[in-house]
């Protein structure tokens, strides 16, 4: 959830904290007062492409900072540019990736139309559910096809492997003779050589201590004698003596006792040491030959005496063990056959359930559009053929769209405009509210082209998402606004330098609330607005209650 978003001299923003609640989070205030430029300011944080037309006249950069629940995504643009992740450098690719698990922004407005134009820069988040891959993962998620998803990638990877193992036993019989001659010598070497887990280092270990024998033994010969000689367990006899004379005496006397044992073992341990210490010429000649043959074997196989074992393995499996490699391929191809038929028949069960779902979500969606006064419009959900069957299934979702009766139908992307979009979005997200596991969703110009019983219909399920999402929205509508749970005004007023400057405040009382929406209503504050304002606020309250 967005708790909380910072912005410094963004347009006309001169510095603003902006607090955001759980449930439905109204952005309203006059035309032109900047409600957009939160909007823009979150896009920045989510990683938007931003220019130096965007920071405010006067300042070197503009900043914004937007607290999440699990993190915090800063962004600066200007003559310094920066991003960060949880206060550490980060670019904005990763704010991207973060905040695509974050937040989905729907519709259209200045920030985004300049951000498509750009053919470098970020494919504006609101798209993210045009995208085909996003829309068929969402299908899946509301047909609840998570287990048939995951057998279809199980299957997948599985086909995959008994491919390549057959394209290698392929390629292995295509080398002919030669080729089977040469693997067959590198295989003798390894199995010759033996390498086994970590053996450089334990050779190479005890390569040093034949080395260094004499000086070796002589160390430990003089910790042994220094144990002995330093009186320790003279001392702890004489202390036990005293301490059952004075009682106050015992506790050292134990501790002197311990220590007079530890030496001990320490000096056993140490006299065994230099007893099995090693200095034969012989041994150390076998340890030298044994490190050169594991070097040379590193040096062919990779590097490690891991990787020397791994590709021993290899070469077993390939070579069969000296079995027929003719009978080796065959089995394969079986194997790759059996393995595709278990592919298909995963996909295609994937395939039925999502072909149900598609008839249950059009239907389902177009019922919401009628309701959102989209009449007319057409929804439909394809499901388009892939050229080859992935681990996501055999096909691809891609949802259509037709704003009005005798246009033809396509893809949703390319026929809604703005406001349309923005709405079909929200009917979408309606139906599938349950499935729709990002945290935050954000509608700008939801409201475009509607009123009256339209707007009570987008502000009801406006309120129906900030149940199981958070919710933002900027509106222009008083009927849509009556549904928030944290109404937040945007205005515009003069600054201490003449320049107007936007702010944003929550509206906390029932009377500020009023006023605000009598202001959208009839462009003042009169008192059959204020009222007509107390009576939308009930409703709204009501409908609240109701659900």
């Amino acid at each position: 959830m967005l708790k909380e978003l910072k912005v410094r001299d963004l347009a006309l923003v001169a510095e603003s904290t902006v607090r955001f609640g759980p449930g439905l989070n109204l952005l309203t205030g006059e035309t032109g007062s900047g409600k957009s430029l939160m909007i823009d300011a979150l896009s920045l944080a989510l990683g938007a492409r931003g220019g130096a037309d965007q920071v405010r006249h006067g300042a070197d950069r503009a900043a914004v900072e937007a607290t999440f629940d699990s993190v915090v995504l800063g962004r600066e643009i200007g003559k310094r540019s920066a991003a960060r992740v949880d206060g550490r450098a980060a670019t904005p690719g990763q704010l991207r990736e973060i905040g695509q698990r974050l937040v989905a922004i729907h519709g259209q407005h200045a920030f985004n139309r300049r951000a498509e134009r750009d053919l470098a820069g970020l494919r504006p988040q609101h798209h993210a559910l045009l995208d085909a891959e996003t829309q068929t993962d969402l299908l899946d998620a509301y047909a609840g096809a998570v287990d048939l998803r995951a057998a279809v990638a199980t299957a997948h990877a599985a086909w995959v492997t008994a491919a390549g193992n057959l394209r290698d036993l392929e390629q292995l019989r295509s080398r002919g003779r030669r080729e089977q001659e040469y693997l067959r010598w590198q295989l003798d070497e390894l199995r010759k050589a033996d390498p086994k887990p970590g053996e450089d280092q334990a050779i190479g270990a005890e390569r040093v201590a034949i080395r260094h024998a004499a000086r070796l033994g002589e160390l430990g010969q003089q910790a042994i004698d220094a144990l002995r000689e330093d009186g320790i367990a003279r001392a702890a006899v004489a202390l036990r003596a005293a301490a059952a004379l004075d009682s106050r005496l015992s506790e050292h006397a134990a501790r002197l006792d311990a220590l007079a044992e530890e030496a001990s073992e320490v000096a056993a341990g140490a006299r065994r040491y230099v007893e099995v210490l090693d200095s034969d010429p012989s041994r150390l000649e076998a340890i030298e030959s044994r490190l050169a043959e594991l070097e040379t074997i590193k040096r062919k196989y990779g590097g490690s005496i891991e990787s020397a074992i791994e590709e021993r393995g290899r070469l077993e499996l390939q070579l069969g063990g000296g079995e027929d490699l003719d009978a080796a391929v065959t089995n394969a191809a079986a194997e790759k056959d059996r393995r595709r038929t278990d592919l298909e028949a995963a996909a295609a069960q994937l395939t039925r359930s999502r072909t149900a779902t598609a008839r249950r979500m059009q239907k389902a969606v177009a019922g919401e559009l009628q309701g959102l006064r989209l009449d007319g419009s057409r929804f439909e959900v394809e499901l388009r053929p892939k050229a080859e069957l992935d681990a996501t299934g055999a096909e691809v979702i891609e949802m259509m769209f037709s704003a009005n009766p005798g246009e033809g139908i396509a893809p949703l992307s390319r026929v809604a405009s703005g406001g349309e979009l923005a709405r079909v979005m929200l009917a979408v997200k309606t139906v599938t509210a349950d499935a729709d596991r990002l945290p935050t969703l954000v509608f700008d110009e939801v409201d475009a082209g509607i009123g009256g019983e339209a707007a009570v219909q987008v502000g009801m399920r406006l309120q129906a998402l900030g149940v199981r999402h958070q919710v933002l929205v900027v509106t222009h509508l008083a009927q849509i606004a009556s549904f928030a749970d944290h109404h937040l005004l945007v205005e515009k007023t003069p600054g201490r330098d003449g320049r107007n400057v936007v702010t944003v405040r929550e509206l906390s009382s029932a009377e500020e609330k009023a006023a605000e929406l009598a202001r959208m209503m009839s462009g003042g504050v009169t008192s059959k607005a204020v009222a007509r304002a107390h009576e939308l606020l009930e409703e709204a309250h009501s409908g609240r209650l109701a659900r």
